[in-house]
C-alpha cells in the first residue's frame, strides 16, 4: 500500500467523522463482511435491509442470521431475544471477546441497517438504534452506500462500523468495485460528557486485525493508481455531485407522485413518507438521490410484468451505464414479493428525465395498436 493510499483513506475517514478507513475489493457490503470474516459463525448478526438478503442468505449459511423488515430499535431487541441471545450471553468472554482472536468463539452480536433502504425507502433513527446497540452490548453496522459520505453521518448519530460502497464516490469510474470500510472514534461527547466507547475500540481492533493497521502504507491491500486517482478526483467533486443527485431525485419524485398512473411513491423528502420528519435528522444536504414507485395497471399483468415493461420503454432506462455516474438509471425490483421500480437519479438533466418518464408513461398507459 503507498502513502498516498493511506493519505486518501485518511481524507475519506475526516470526511466521514471516523477514527480511520479502508479501501476493500468486495461487490457490495454483503460480499466484504464476508470476505473480512467480521462475523464468526458463533456471532449473531440481525440484518434489516431488503435489498440485499438475498446477498447475506447466500453468503451466511451458518444459520445465525436474523432478518427483520422495520429498522426500529425494538425489532432489532425481538430478534435478539428471538434468537436467545441476552446482554449477559453477549458478555461472557469480556470485553475483549470482540477485540482479540483468542475470543473468536464468544457468542458477538452484530446490527446491520442502511442509512437509506429496503421496501419504501425507510431511514432508521440511527441516534436511537445506537443507544439500543449499546445497550444490548451490540455494534452496530450501518450500510452507507446511497446517502454517501456526504450525505449521511452515521458516526456522529452512534454507528461503530460504517460501509459504503465508492460506486457514487468515483463518479463511477472504477473499473472494478471497491467498498469502504471506516471505524468509529475511539471517545464519544464533547467536554465531561466526553467517554471512550468499549464498543468502538472494539470494532477498531477487529478491523485491524481483519485489515491491517490503516496509517501503515506496509499493511493492507494496495489498490492500484488508477482507483486512488478516481477515488481523490470524486472527493473532490463529491459536494457538488451529490447536491445534484438529491436535488434532482426530489424533482423527479414530485413529479412521479402526481401522475394518475403512479400507484405509490417512496422518497423521503414527500410529506406523505413514513420518515419524512425523521429523514431531516440523520440525513445531510436533502433526503437522498433514490426514488422507489409503483404503477397502477389491470390485473391480467402482474406487477413485476407491468414494471419492466415500462422500463423497457423508458429512454433514461440507462441499465448498460454504470452505477454511481451521471446518468440516471431505473430498475424494475421485487421485495417481500412486492414489484416496484427504483430510480436512481443521476446529475443528468432532471427536465430531461421527467420528459422521458413521461413519453413511458404514456406509451405505457397507452400503448400502440400491434
Amino acid at each position: 500500500m503507498s502513502r498516498e493510499q493511506v493519505d486518501l483513506t485518511g481524507r475519506y475517514a475526516s470526511l466521514s467523522g471516523a477514527r480511520a478507513a479502508w479501501f476493500v475489493r468486495a461487490d457490495n457490503t454483503a460480499d466484504l463482511l464476508a470476505k473480512i470474516a467480521l462475523v464468526g459463525s458463533n456471532d449473531h448478526l440481525v440484518v434489516c435491509a431488503d435489498d440485499f438478503s438475498a446477498a447475506f442468505q447466500g453468503l451466511f449459511r451458518f444459520g445465525t442470521c436474523s432478518y427483520i423488515d422495520d429498522p426500529a430499535p425494538d425489532a432489532f431487541m425481538r430478534a435478539m431475544a428471538e434468537h436467545e441471545v441476552s446482554f449477559s450471553d453477549a458478555s461472557l468472554g469480556g470485553p475483549q471477546s470482540y477485540a482479540y482472536p483468542a475470543g473468536i468463539h464468544a457468542a458477538r452480536t452484530f446490527w446491520f441497517v442502511g442509512s437509506i433502504g429496503g421496501y419504501g425507502l425507510r431511514v432508521p433513527d440511527l441516534r436511537a438504534l445506537s443507544q439500543a446497540a449499546r445497550a444490548a452490548g451490540a455494534i452496530l453496522i450501518v450500510d452507507n452506500t446511497v446517502a454517501s459520505a456526504f450525505g449521511c453521518r452515521p458516526h456522529a448519530l452512534g454507528a461503530h462500523i460504517v460501509l459504503e460502497a465508492l460506486d457514487r464516490v468515483a463518479a463511477g469510474r472504477l473499473e472494478r468495485k471497491l467498498v469502504a470500510v471506516s471505524v468509529a472514534p475511539q471517545a464519544r461527547g464533547r467536554g465531561r460528557r466526553r467517554v471512550v466507547d468499549p464498543q468502538a475500540e472494539d470494532a477498531f481492533r477487529l478491523l485491524s486485525f481483519a485489515l491491517g493497521d490503516p496509517c501503515d502504507p506496509r499493511g493492507c491491500d494496495a489498490r492500484t493508481p488508477d482507483e486512488l486517482d478516481a477515488i481523490a478526483a470524486g472527493l473532490d467533486t463529491l459536494p457538488e455531485r451529490m447536491r445534484a443527485h438529491a436535488d434532482h431525485a426530489r424533482a423527479i419524485a414530485e413529479y412521479l407522485s402526481c401522475h394518475p398512473a403512479v400507484g405509490r411513491v417512496f422518497y423521503p423528502g414527500l410529506s406523505n413518507h413514513r420518515d419524512h420528519v425523521l429523514a431531516p435528522s440523520v440525513l445531510e444536504h436533502g433526503f437522498g438521490p433514490v426514488i422507489d414507485f409503483t404503477l397502477l395497471g389491470s390485473a391480467d399483468e402482474s406487477a413485476p410484468e407491468r414494471h419492466r415493461r415500462f422500463v423497457g420503454l423508458c429512454s433514461c432506462a440507462n441499465r448498460s451505464a454504470r452505477a454511481g455516474g451521471a446518468s440516471t438509471r431505473l430498475s424494475a425490483l421485487s421485495l417481500r414479493d412486492v414489484g416496484f421500480i427504483r430510480i436512481f437519479a443521476g446529475t443528468d438533466d432532471p427536465l430531461s428525465i421527467v420528459d422521458s418518464l413521461d413519453q413511458a408513461l404514456r406509451l405505457f398507459c397507452n400503448p400502440p395498436e400491434p
